[in-house]
């Protein structure tokens, strides 16, 4: 009986481009390169890092991998002539800083105690952050906190903790955070990226539940994309989020109550008068997506944390509409009576699906460290 062979299948073609002797061979001859021209700088080879950097980024499992942080490359002399006016950023390329010591417009307490109560955001990364006056409020209200910056000015300055700041210009490659996070929060920083380098940062969206992102809708420092809402849906739904009419319109709608009902900010205009909440970056511009990738996740389900129990009709907190009020299952509601199902007693919800307690005091905490006295002393 004749014996059968069967046909070799022809070897796979390895992809040498991302090999890491292609790598290897890159890099030498770019230095080669560099060096003949004999104009080799500290920003040379730092261009020439971050460009290998990328290479091996390329695909990268975001879930599963560390990232590098690239911190920014600070300018030469002729470059140090940047005017910058009120902008901080010292020190920093002219697509850094843009920051101000205080930008009321994109300060919000209403907004972030929403987050907090109703989303149950727990963990969160202040993506843009600048001296971290956002980021410190969470910090100060129990939240798992990363504050990633470009610029070196305005890191050398931070309000937070150094372990909790991470350094990173997003024109020399993607960044992301060891974890998946509950929210990303995201204010005056997406028209400072141009559009080459919006997918070094999409990576951070993408670790992130639940995004909060404005952009803006008129010129300003280094504004290299400026667009309305239907610009940045489009690309955002392009990395994969989803966009939320519904949480959109809360937030936006949060930020307005906060400047019409003129809550008392601890510091006064330059004439004297009083100083108020005016987010008007958030109610402007704030847009929220939701990233069904990482929301699915076990660690994430304690997210949407509105109490389940039903507790009669009256005025809805979250959507200002007259529909019905929540309580927490199993507890006391404020008439004395337990929260519970006609047809039977639920359980007592467990407490890692609770949202965060604030207080009044973390409140003042915060006002100290942004404004040196709190609101109280000021009235």
């Amino acid at each position: 009986m004749a014996s059968v062979h069967k046909a070799r299948r022809p070897p796979r073609p390895r992809n040498l481009v991302f090999s890491p002797l292609f790598i290897t061979l890159f890099s030498s001859i770019l230095m080669i390169l560099l060096y003949s021209t004999s104009k080799l700088s500290t920003a040379s080879i730092s261009d020439a890092s971050s460009t290998l950097l990328n290479l091996r980024g390329i695909g990268a499992d975001i879930y599963n991998s560390k990232a590098v942080a690239l911190p920014s490359v600070r300018i030469n002399s002729q470059e140090s002539k940047i005017k910058r006016s009120f902008y901080g950023g010292a020190g920093d390329k002219a697509h850094l800083g843009g920051f101000t010591d205080l930008d009321l417009m994109g300060i919000s307490p209403s907004v972030w105690r929403t987050m907090i109560q109703f989303v149950g955001v727990k963990s969160l990364v202040d993506l843009g952050c600048g001296k971290g006056v956002s980021a410190s409020w969470f910090w100060k209200h129990g939240v798992d906190v990363t504050c990633a910056e470009g610029s070196h000015d305005a890191v050398e300055q931070s309000l937070l903790p150094k372990e909790m700041v991470v350094e990173h210009d997003f024109t020399r490659g993607a960044w992301w955070p060891d974890q998946t996070v509950d929210a990303v929060w995201c204010v005056e920083f997406s028209e400072h990226v141009q559009r080459q380098y919006i997918q070094n940062y999409a990576t951070v969206l993408k670790k992130a539940a639940v995004v909060f992102v404005s952009h803006s809708n008129w010129g300003g420092w280094h504004h290299a994309e400026v667009h309305d809402d239907r610009w940045w849906k489009l690309k955002y739904e392009s990395f994969g989020l989803l966009y939320s009419d519904d949480l959109t319109e809360l937030i936006r709608k949060k930020a307005q109550q906060e400047q019409k009902r003129q809550i008392r900010v601890p510091v006064n205009k330059e004439d004297g008068e009083p100083e108020y909440y005016n987010a008007q970056h958030i109610w402007t511009s704030m847009m929220v997506f939701l990233n069904p990738t990482v929301a699915g996740l076990p660690s994430h389900q304690h997210l949407f944390a509105e109490p389940g129990c039903y507790g009669g009709k009256g005025e809805e907190e979250w959507f200002s509409k007259k529909k019905q009020i929540h309580y927490p299952c199993g507890e006391e509601k404020p008439d004395g009576k337990m929260a519970k199902d006609m047809a039977a007693e639920p359980a007592r919800l467990p407490d890692e699906y609770k949202p965060l307690v604030l207080t009044d005091e973390m409140q003042e905490e915060w006002e100290r460290l942004v404004f040196k006295k709190t609101a109280r002393e000021m009235s």
